[in-house]
Parts: structure tokens; sequence; C-alpha cells
């Protein structure tokens, strides 16, 4: 009868954890890992004259939920990506003879936010606001980028991020902001 009693009992844990995991899904935190180099054939230098300082304008550091499949919800921390978008790029103005850091008075405050994620049949597509600005708030430039990946979330994240550095290498606003 007791040996009875505790099969039932095993039986009825099992199932009740498998009914946990199933309704509770599993969590992702989602962290910057990599993005491609912006080759100097894509974006030639941009000349002496040109300095800026980078400064992470993003004050939230909870991770944010960008995406729920399937049972799996995807989380960010906006100010860790932020932070790795503004190395990616301060490396890659600095490769191309731009003075980055401290020194300049030409200061950009960048965020990033707002994270979408969708899964396609056989690709991914990630999209991701960028927010710049003077620190005064007299200057303000705003841009929604996407990008699709056959891969991962993660390099399709990490392509989304070269292009839009790529892009703000050429953009006349932002290069006019870091003009000495």
């Amino acid at each position: 009868m007791a040996g009875k009693f505790v099969r039932r009992m095993i039986q009825t844990g099992s199932i009740l954890l498998l009914a946990v995991s199933l309704f509770g899904g599993c969590a992702h935190t989602w962290s910057p890992k990599q993005a491609p180099t912006v080759p100097l054939e894509s974006v030639g230098p941009l000349g002496p004259g040109l300095s800026v300082n980078l400064i992470n304008d993003q004050p939230s550091t909870t991770p944010q939920m960008f995406a729920a499949i399937g049972g799996h919800t995807h989380y960010a921390n906006y100010n860790e990506w932020t932070d790795f978008f503004i190395r990616y790029w301060g490396e890659a103005l600095t490769k191309r003879g731009v003075v980055v850091g401290p020194q300049s008075m030409n200061t950009i405050s960048v965020k990033l936010d707002d994270f979408r994620f969708y899964q396609g049949f056989a690709k991914v597509r990630t999209n991701m606001k960028i927010h710049l600005s003077s620190p005064d708030n007299t200057w303000k430039k705003d841009f929604d980028e996407t990008d699709t990946s056959g891969w991962s979330m993660g390099r399709a994240f990490g392509s989304v991020i070269y292009h839009a550095v790529e892009k703000l290498m050429q953009d006349p606003e932002v290069l006019g902001r870091m003009k000495q």
C-alpha cells in the first residue's frame, strides 16, 4: 500500500513539474557578443577635424522583454547594449581618424531601446531604435533599424548594429555634430 502511494506521489510530482515547465516557459536574456567589423572599403577615412564623446544615455539596467515565442521570453538590458554599441561605433570611428573620447567638446548621447524579434521561415528579423541627441537636447536624431539573418537572433542583432554604424558614419547630420 505504501509503495502505491509513493508511486502515485512521484507521478503527480512529475506531471506537476512538467506542467509548470510548459506553462512557465523559458526566459532568455540576450547580451551583446560581437558584430562584424565595418571595412574601410565600405566607409573610408573621415578625415581630420572630427571628434566626439559618445555617452550612454540609457538609464534602464533592468532587462526588458522584447519577444515571446512559443513559451520562450527574450529579454535585453538596453544599458548594456548601448555600452556595446558605443564601444563598437567608437572603434569604427577611431579607425577612420576621428578622435573619440572625453577630450572632445562634441558630445553625442546614445540610447538603444525598443528591440523587436520576428521569427520567419528559415530566417529571423530584429529591429531596434537608436536615439542620438546633444546633452542639452537641442539636437536629436532617431533611427529605426532592422536586419534579417538566416542563422540566429544573435547574428541578426550583430548585423543590425553593423549596418546602423555604417549608416551613422555616412550621415551628414551625425558627422556635422563631430566637427571641431
